[in-house]
């Protein structure tokens, strides 16, 4: 508040006027005092209505991982021997022991091309027509007018990975084998493993060759001093990619011809042999294994000397499915994962060890879901922890908490309670489990939640299902037509009566929940807004023919853990919930006060002024008085 500047003088009164007016505003500001101390207890309450929301939401967010069966009920997955098969499994997995034989694993094809000198500067040729590639079912068109006798290696590798047709279906990549000529080789892959996926060049306008196999030039190593010509010749007939390393044996100078002359060779896997160059040797070829053949020109060869061959196969890897013994029954699967054989149960094949029985065990991860249980208490015990401290009374020191007897408060707790500690509805006839309470949690003073962990662990042991059932969402219809897709915080659980109506071609043209209109988008009902189905979302099997109609039941609950986390979405409502509510209302009443603040302060400036002027009109008339008294002396002497 801006205040008078003006001073009021006490010299002819001898009062301290400043100091009186202090006083006197003093006794005046009184009230605006109550309207800061009002904001000031309104703060204090908004700021413990920003932790009960905080609470509230992190008790959501936990709710949002457990109020699902997919992530609440969990189930462990074991391997006898996780090297050759891994497991993982979901909550739709059923407990039980499985056995699996890996026979083979499934590979993607992988073709390449013959050694090219240089990958971004020779073409690779162009006869004309397109290039075409086949994998399995589908096609992938490299067309004649995207070729050139001068496209290279990185651009023709650049149109196959970029064609439109190229649905993630190969992809085109350069090998450096390292070799000391024609060292780049265009590969494709298969981008999915098995049979059906092979890769077939159906129309090659190009130099390339990804079909026939390669017995490349030999290449003498450093320091080599022999004189005789090596030529290579045969067909491979490896399936292998690799080098032939030839070592003289003997030492000196050998000519060939004048006598015998031992050749010793290794390859890049470790294989041995050797092969002799018989004395009177004519340049005839010379068989040396998997169809490489060798011949030697007239002149010498020098004992200890090397050269090298490589060889090359266009497959480096076929196209083949995974083999598996399942429980004993044989199967062929197009990838290593395999997921469509026990329902939530995945595996992934690591290594084939044909023979070797793999032991697969599912079972109920009781000790997770405890843990989630546990979590599930903290997050509701954490959130009415706050909810009693903030409304709570202190006898022994006659306080109150800020929010005693808040209104908003109480209906937060009690709906909280209400979800946790009420009867579950929408439960499966005859469901073992029906309030919390029935499986050891409870209500303690102060309303938070304990657990008896001996009757707890009891029924997780013993009825795990039905414990699930009890915490998440779960569905059920007469009629298998009907399944569930989703519901939100506004579904109620409860049983429902349902009847669809379907034209000639079998596809919805009405249905009713309960007798209201449901709304109908193609095979889904929607629960109309404002019943008590409102955000269920239901889906419908066509029965292929009609016109006709079906008239079944249905039952859905949230379960207690859906309830919460609908309750706790709902406190939280933008327009409606109790929380917006009440920090509405506190916010709306700190506007109120500011403005009775500053009005006050305004009426305050205008008390003061006035004071002022009083008490400096009286030194006016006081100095008057006294003057006139002067006079007076002054006349009667």
């Amino acid at each position: 508040m801006s205040r008078p500047t003006s001073t009021v003088s006490g010299l002819v009164s001898g009062i301290d006027w400043d100091t009186t007016i202090k006083q006197l505003m003093a006794i005046e500001r009184r009230r605006a005092a109550i309207f800061e101390t009002r904001k000031d207890e309104n703060q204090t309450k908004l700021s413990l209505w920003a932790q009960i929301q905080a609470k509230v939401a992190s008790l959501q967010g936990t709710l949002e991982g457990i109020n699902q069966r997919s992530e609440f009920a969990v189930k462990s997955a074991s391997s006898s021997d996780s090297d050759v098969v891994a497991v993982t499994a979901s909550a739709a997995a059923a407990e039980g022991a499985h056995t699996v034989e890996v026979l083979q694993l499934a590979t993607a094809h992988r073709v390449a091309a013959q050694g090219w000198a240089d990958k971004n500067a020779i073409g690779v040729g162009d006869s004309g027509g397109d290039l075409v590639i086949q994998v399995g079912d589908e096609t992938i068109t490299i067309a004649d007018a995207d070729l050139s006798a001068a496209t290279t290696l990185e651009q023709l590798r650049n149109l196959i990975n970029s064609s439109p047709e190229n649905d993630d279906f190969v992809t085109a990549s350069i090998l450096d084998d390292g070799s000391g000529s024609n060292r780049y080789r265009l590969v494709i892959t298969s981008n999915d493993t098995g049979a059906n996926h092979e890769i077939s060049i159906t129309s090659n306008p190009t130099n390339l060759d990804f079909a026939t196999t390669q017995i490349d030039v030999a290449e003498t190593e450093t320091g080599w001093t022999g004189t005789s010509s090596i030529t290579t010749a045969g067909t491979y007939s490896g399936s292998l990619n690799k080098t032939f390393t030839f070592t003289v044996a003997g030492s000196g100078s050998q000519t060939i011809g004048a006598g015998e002359i031992t050749v010793d060779w290794v390859d890049s896997l470790g294989n041995t042999g050797s092969f002799v160059i018989p004395n009177g040797y004519g340049g005839e070829n010379i068989s040396v294994t998997e169809g490489v053949e060798l011949s030697f020109g007239a002149g010498d060869l020098t004992g200890g000397e090397s050269f090298n061959v490589d060889v090359f196969n266009p497959l480096l890897a076929a196209a083949q499915s995974a083999r598996v013994r399942m429980d004993g029954i044989y199967m062929s699967k197009a990838s290593n994962k395999i997921n469509d054989v026990w329902a939530g149960v995945t595996l992934d094949l690591l290594s084939a060890v044909p023979g070797t029985t793999v032991n697969i065990t599912v079972s109920n991860d009781t000790q997770g879901v405890k843990s989630k249980i546990q979590s599930f208490i903290n997050g509701y015990n954490a959130a009415m922890g706050d909810l009693r401290t903030f409304s709570s009374y202190d006898e022994e020191n006659e306080t109150a908490a800020p929010l005693l007897g808040d209104g908003f408060l109480s209906d937060v707790r009690s709906r909280l309670a209400g979800s946790v500690l009420n009867k579950l509805a929408g439960l499966p006839a005859g469901a073992l489990y029906d309030s919390l309470a029935v499986i050891g949690i409870r209500s303690s003073t102060g309303g938070l939640l304990t657990i008896s962990h001996s009757q707890l662990d009891m029924a997780l042991d013993d009825h795990f299902d039905d414990v699930v059932d009890l915490f998440t969402q779960n569905f059920s219809a007469a009629d298998s037509k009907i399944f569930f897709v989703s519901a939100n915080q506004s579904t109620q659980s409860g049983e429902y009566s349902l009847v669809v109506n379907y034209g000639a071609s079998g596809d919805m043209t009405s249905a009713t929940i309960n007798g209201q209109s449901a709304v109908v988008e193609g095979k889904l009902i929607r629960g109309a807004e404002g019943t008590s189905v409102e955000g269920l979302v239901l889906g419908f099997t066509s029965p292929g023919s009609g016109p006709g109609s079906i008239n079944t039941t249905m039952r859905f609950s949230q379960g207690a853990a859906g309830e919460l986390w609908a309750e706790t979405t709902l406190l939280q409502d933008s327009e409606s919930g109790p929380i917006h509510l009440a920090t509405e209302g506190i916010n709306d009443s700190i506007e109120a006060l500011d403005r009775q603040i500053t009005a006050w302060d305004k009426r305050l400036e205008l008390v003061e002024e006035r004071y002022r002027r009083q008490f400096a009109q009286l030194e006016t008339f006081l100095s008057q008085m006294q003057s006139q008294s002067n006079f007076l002396s002054s006349v009667l002497r």
